[in-house]
């Protein structure tokens, strides 16, 4: 290659089409248990495809799925039309459809009312989209897979996993020896070939381990086969996360998972991916640093940490003053009534419990610096922390220093938690090691990294 190829990743882009309606109080209930943007997916696309296009030097841009909010066929015909203006920009893409982008019930919002609209069939979307990857492929499976050759030396494996498009979210059996059968037709030419697909490989956080769309079905299998076939890099997105995973088959083979955050959701992330010469492969993340929107005196970063937070805070803040909403998410109030006392007096006390008061409680000492911060603040952003990813909190910090001695004065509790599902859980033997893995990372690499993965045959 003359210049080192490279490409940009987009996921879950989300378009809504603003048509279909994107104020009023149905939408607002919608959107305030909602991570993404929804009505403003529309501006925030269009800043990043342009920050995007400003990018000479990068022809490729691949999205790994969920490219509509929930299968409006409005949705579609719209976002194409800003796939045709990145390609006007000079730009290739290829693309995979996921589960939202077929009918999952498609609405639009008017007042208070959802309103049902036209969704899409999946077995349109082939066609709806056969110019961004399925028309250029050298292989194809049934399951809406294909194969690439994007330039000399290097092809893209691109899978579907949408499975039987309810519980299992994975790869069939013949889809996966189609797809193994290609990695080894790839290294027969002497190319190196990468994936992509929608739902990620790996858990990338030990929580996610609990979750169950948070990795593909019986993901072990799945990257042990890849691994140990010699596919050593996956790019994925789904949960809406920063992260860069690895795995290590028995056998000593290691397959990376690199999982970007939404494109329309906090942290607002894209990647750009170079296969650099002294044979490396070099990522590095972006967010979008401005949209056309009325962000209510925000920057954008703030409007898009605000938009996530407030899907925690309303449902805590919501505890004190609103137990009708708090309680409609678990079975409505009449279900839950006989909670309301309990539940009002803990959510009336989160809206001034701080990290001093607690450990006054509990008997540890917090650090000055942190000791006046809310603990609903705290653990809002703890969670905001796992999905934007380089978790700030490691050994020797305040906060690490904060939640370790918590943990050891809820010994008494946690240990025979540990007893009771330790033994099914590993990974829940030790709640210390697990909640300290999760508010720390040490590799600080979830933005940007260097593989060192040999991709010269």
């Amino acid at each position: 290659m003359e210049k080192p190829f490279s490409f940009f990743l987009v996921t879950d882009p989300h378009y809504f089409e603003l048509s279909l309606g994107g104020e009023g109080k149905a939408y607002e209930e919608r959107s305030r248990t909602d991570q993404k943007c929804v009505a403003e997916t529309g501006a925030i696309i269009d800043a990043g495809f342009e920050q995007i296009a400003q990018d000479k030097e990068t022809e490729y841009v691949l999205i790994p799925g969920d490219l509509v909010y929930r299968g409006e066929q409005a949705s579609h015909e719209g976002f194409i039309k800003k796939l045709e203006y990145l390609e006007s920009r000079g730009k290739t893409i290829y693309l995979i459809t996921a589960r939202h982008d077929y009918a999952e019930n498609p609405c639009g919002f008017v007042g208070d009312q959802c309103v049902p609209v036209e969704g899409t069939p999946r077995e349109n979307l082939r066609a709806m989209y056969h110019h961004y990857g399925f028309d250029q492929a050298i292989s194809e499976h049934e399951s809406m897979s294909y194969v690439v050759q994007l330039t000399d030396g290097i092809r893209l494996l691109a899978l579907n996993c949408d499975g039987d498009c309810k519980d299992f979210k994975g790869i069939w059996d013949d889809q996966m020896q189609w797809a193994l059968d290609e990695i080894k037709k790839a290294h027969e030419a002497g190319d190196y070939i990468f994936a992509m697909t929608h739902y990620p490989l790996l858990p990338f956080s030990p929580v996610m381990n609990f979750i169950g769309d948070a990795k593909l079905t019986d993901w072990e299998t799945v990257a042990t086969k890849f691994a140990d076939a010699g596919l050593d890099l996956i790019f994925t997105g789904h949960m809406h996360a920063q992260a860069v995973t690895d795995y290590t088959t028995q056998k000593g083979n290691r397959i990376t998972d690199v999982q970007t955050g939404c494109f329309v959701g906090c942290p607002c992330a894209y990647r750009k991916v170079t296969f650099e010469e002294n044979n490396t492969i070099d990522i590095k993340s972006y967010t979008i640093e401005d949209f056309d929107w009325d962000k209510g005196g925000r920057t954008a970063a703030e409007y898009f940490q605000w938009r996530f937070d407030r899907m925690i805070t309303d449902i805590i803040d919501a505890m004190a003053y609103d137990f009708a909403f708090f309680t409609r998410l678990f079975g409505g109030p009449e279900r839950n009534k006989k909670l309301k006392i309990p539940v009002t007096m803990v959510g009336k006390l989160l809206q001034k419990l701080t990290l001093k008061k607690l450990g006054r409680l509990l008997c540890f000492k917090v650090d000055k610096s942190i000791g006046d911060r809310l603990v609903k603040d705290v653990g809002v952003e703890l969670v905001r922390n796992i999905f934007v990813g380089d978790e700030p909190y490691v050994k020797g910090t305040p906060m690490y220093d904060a939640v370790s001695k918590l943990l050891k004065r809820l010994h008494p509790v946690t240990h025979i938690i540990e007893k009771k599902v330790g033994a099914k859980n590993p990974l829940l033997s030790n709640i210390d090691d697990f909640v300290l893995s999760m508010i720390g990372d040490e590799k600080q690499r979830d933005y940007n990294t260097v593989l060192n993965i040999k991709w010269k045959r």
